[in-house]
């Protein structure tokens, strides 16, 4: 369960501190304490220890004085060691306070005492000290005087003394111990002093935690519900700052927190109520669907359009029963970003646009796709009519146009009887006609464009040809205006393409480069090919364009200079018409262009064209 460890609940934050710094107060009570124990113990273990060694030192040379004293003065002899045991062991006891116990020449216990003056059993002695045969034997085999300190169990000794005579003879073994209950009771006090002092460290530092816990807790829970309030809506809600430790930081962060919060959610309310606004007077019906297809948001134009209200949420637009190609974009947006539907449906025509949605973090996850939905039927009418209309007028207009240019036909036919005026008026008429028929044929194109009744007719074909077709074709005129052109790439350059409807691309681009130039200027044309595409670039030094100028460059009926255009014959319509021509090859037209520095004109073609559905698409 959260918030638990096996069956017992997760003790608190506080809790938490309370048990670490009162545990460590303990621990490191402890160790000191075991610390000072073992070493007091040691230094009083080795004081003990030289005591003793003295002390069984100058109980040894009386012990020998003992000896002497019961020597026979005739015969110089000594009594045997069972005599004088008891004596010899009562008078080292009472004289040193010593235990004492002393072993005779042949290995056995003969007498024992113990440091209270009391006698003990001497097999009971030897047994409790731990003796054996071979401390016996090393201790007889020491030289007069000299014993030595043997640990016994615990952090004792005794002193082992060899008995010796004047001439040098051992006559036994004498044992030293100090009185144990000495030691013992030294060292329980001093037990029970550390153990004292540890608990008293150890309440002194649970009260000291407890304190330290509730400081520091004490914040951490005001700040906690301070998020509460915050969290529910009360921005308004601080933390009180009472120190200028990390604690008074952690207080002043949160109310600049808070403040960041209110002053944000301020603006997001204030952008969802103009977003709101928005969707609400938007004639377009705006759908968010999540990952699922489920409606989460829908504007009123959704009711009147495509049947979603506000009670919808939740459902899918399949359940809801709208259009398949509504339904299709927002799947599309899920897959691959954005989808894009033009459909009738009930004698109307939409316009359907949808992208997909980021879940606002980041990371790249999606949440759904938003789908706006455009009535356009008004506008495809209007483009319908305008189309029928340019081009039943296109056509109407042909007919006077043809008469006109019979009629020219037959006075060119009696030049010869004509004065030099009437010869120059025939030759502006000529001009002005062929120039309205080229606007005229210019406006039939691109009805047929927009009514998608324009198409290309594809095939391998050598671009570096076609150029210089369009070359050839505007010779006579460059040399009229006294302008250079230069194409002298003799290399191939295959594409799949529409040949006369590139010429006619190229022959717009080559004629504005004419007419913009002056006398003495040139026009360069360079092609340049990689793995996929053919790049034209057409560079004259003419009178170039202006850069406020270049956005519109390429819109129907646009002209830089009207005064030249019109003495030029140029309608507006003819860059237009190349870029759709590029633009249905799946390439781009592009200009650059500086005011009396001339321009350059860029044409990017794919060696393979795309479907007619794929460039419109784009």
């Amino acid at each position: 369960m959260q918030g638990k460890t096996g069956r017992f609940p997760r003790p608190s934050f506080r809790a938490r501190i309370f048990i670490a710094l009162v545990g460590i107060s303990a621990v490191t009570s402890l160790v000191i304490g075991l610390v000072l124990y073992y070493f007091a113990q040691d230094r009083l273990v080795d004081t003990e220890s030289d005591l003793l060694a003295r002390r069984a030192r100058t109980a040894n040379v009386g012990a020998g004085d003992f000896l002497e004293g019961l020597r026979n003065p005739e015969d110089q002899t000594l009594p045997a060691p069972e005599t004088y045991a008891g004596e010899l062991v009562r008078s080292m006891a009472d004289v040193t306070g010593l235990g004492v116990l002393y072993v005779g020449p042949n290995g056995d216990p003969l007498a024992a005492r113990d440091g209270f003056g009391d006698t003990v059993k001497p097999r009971q002695a030897y047994r409790w000290l731990g003796l054996d045969d071979g401390i016996v034997e090393r201790a007889t085999r020491s030289p007069a005087g000299q014993g030595r300190l043997v640990p016994r169990k615990g952090p004792r000794y005794f002193a082992v003394f060899p008995l010796v005579d004047v001439d040098g003879h051992t006559r036994g073994v004498m044992v030293y111990t100090t009185p144990q209950e000495g030691l013992d009771q030294t060292l329980a006090y001093l037990r029970y002093g550390i153990l004292g002092a540890i608990l008293a460290s150890v309440l002194l530092a649970g009260l000291g935690s407890l304190l330290l816990t509730r400081q520091i807790t004490a914040p951490l829970s005001e700040t906690r519900d301070a998020a509460i309030r915050v969290a529910s809506g009360d921005y308004k809600t601080t933390v009180p700052v009472t120190s200028n430790d990390e604690l008074g930081e952690m207080a002043r962060s949160f109310n600049y927190m808070a403040e960041e919060i209110e002053h944000y959610v301020g603006e997001i309310q204030e952008q969802k109520s103009r977003l709101e606004a928005v969707l609400e007077a938007s004639p377009e019906a705006v759908v968010a669907a999540d990952t699922g297809g489920h409606v989460t948001m829908v504007n009123p134009a959704a009711a009147g359009m495509l049947g979603i209200r506000p009670t919808d949420y939740g459902r899918r637009l399949e359940e809801i029963g709208v259009p398949e190609e509504v339904s299709w974009c927002l799947r599309e947006a899920a897959t691959t970003g954005v989808a894009v539907r033009e459909f009738e449906s009930e004698d109307k025509t939409y316009w359907a646009y949808a992208a997909r949605m980021g879940n606002g973090t980041g990371n790249g996850t999606r949440s759904g796709a938003i789908l706006a939905v455009r009535d356009i039927t008004e506008h495809r009418a209007l483009e319908r009519a305008k189309t029928a209309f340019v081009s039943d007028f296109s056509h109407e207009l042909r007919t006077p146009l043809t008469t006109i240019q019979s009629a020219i036909g037959l006075l060119e036919r009696a030049r010869e009887r004509l004065d030099p005026l009437e010869h120059r008026a025939l030759e502006l008429a000529n001009q002005e006609l062929q120039r309205i028929r080229g606007m005229i044929e210019e406006l039939l194109t691109l009805a047929q464009m927009d009514s998608w009744r324009y198409s290309l007719e594809v095939g391998p074909a050598n671009l570096s040809t076609v150029i210089l077709n369009s070359v050839e074709s505007l010779g006579q005129k460059a040399e009229r205006f006294g302008i250079e052109v230069n194409f002298d790439d003799g290399v191939e350059h295959r594409c799949v393409c529409d040949a006369p409807k590139l010429y006619q691309v190229f022959l717009n681009l080559l004629d504005n480069a004419i007419k913009y130039s002056d006398p003495g200027d040139r026009v360069d044309i360079s092609v340049e090919e990689d793995a996929s595409s053919v790049i034209v670039t057409i560079r004259d030094t003419g009178v170039g364009i202006p850069t406020e100028d270049l956005d519109q460059l390429f819109e129907r009926f646009y002209r830089v200079d009207k005064d030249r255009s019109r003495a030029s014959g140029g309608s507006g319509l003819g860059l237009a018409i190349a870029r759709e021509i590029v633009e249905l090859h799946g390439g781009s037209v592009s200009v650059e262009s500086e005011a009396g520095a001339g321009s350059a004109f860029t044409v990017t073609l794919p060696k393979l064209p795309l479907t007619r559905s794929e460039s419109h698409a784009m």
